[in-house]
């Protein structure tokens, strides 16, 4: 995940979602004559902060793109900053008294295809919260359940793999293995104080085109790839297709097909 010229390059369906729900939930916000200051979580190598939520913004003075890993945010800089985008490091759900970093809140933040990494969701709702200014919104939208944390587990049972993944659970979203991910994750919003506007998790299917492509976004988002050494790399990530192949997701015409649930959460800070 630290990779960020190939994350720009894989991350297709990541980018696709994100423009179906900024499509739709855009319009249902409150925007104001004066501009918005906005802030993007898990921005990672700057591309969709820039070339996709920036342009479908209707007031923006400023938006600030930040995550939790230096190098995403040194490449977004280099790469994707300009007079109204600034990218910073923050680790959102270990930051302590996040309105010390950003003294003036923002008023409204998003987080595209990043939460389901954080283990500790109270404590990263909160976070936003204090970082919302009074009337504030936020748009989060992150993976609920994913057949590929699903192999993530598998794999970390087979003794080849094994003392690499022994954390294994510490990746698996804390909604893989919930009845229902929404409503578990709007009770949680509305006790953190947050008025839930909506909190979805719908079903999706995304097609890789090719195997390579496939094997290119697991390599971009896989975080145990690098702990195997290089020498091994290519016998994992084969190993990681053939365990997804055996999850069902190949169609009758050979691609592979991603099924997955979207969690889709409209939060809002009362004034």
């Amino acid at each position: 995940m630290e990779d960020a010229q190939l994350y720009v390059s894989a991350n297709a369906m990541q980018k696709r979602d994100a423009l179906l729900v900024l499509s739709e939930y855009l319009p249902q916000m409150a925007w104001s004559e004066e501009g918005e200051n906005v802030l993007d979580i898990g921005c990672g190598s700057g591309d969709v902060t820039r070339n996709l939520l920036m342009p479908l913004l209707p007031r923006v003075e400023q938006v600030v793109g930040v995550d939790v890993s230096r190098d995403m945010v040194s490449f977004a800089s280099k790469t994707f900053e300009h007079n109204s985008l600034s990218f910073r490091q923050l680790d959102i759900e270990r930051a302590v008294q996040p309105r010390q970093v950003f003294p003036d809140g923002f008023s409204k933040v998003f987080s595209m295809y990043c939460l389901h990494w954080v283990k500790d969701q109270e404590r990263c709702l909160t976070n936003i919260y204090q970082l919302l200014q009074p009337g504030g919104e936020a748009l989060l939208v992150f993976l609920a359940r994913n057949p590929l944390f699903t192999m993530y587990e598998n794999m970390s049972m087979k003794e080849r793999w094994q003392s690499y993944m022994q954390d294994v659970s510490n990746f698996v979203p804390v909604y893989q293995h919930k009845t229902d991910p929404a409503k578990a994750m709007a009770d949680l919003a509305e006790d953190v104080g947050f008025e839930v506007v909506s909190c979805e998790a719908p079903e999706l299917e995304f097609v890789f085109e090719n195997i390579n492509y496939l094997k290119n976004a697991i390599k971009a988002v896989n975080p145990f790839l690098k702990r195997v050494p290089r020498e091994e790399q290519d016998a994992f990530l084969m190993d990681c297709l053939n365990e997804l192949a055996r999850l069902k997701t190949k169609r009758n015409d050979g691609k592979m097909v991603a099924r997955y649930s979207l969690m889709v959460a409209h939060l809002q800070r009362g004034e």
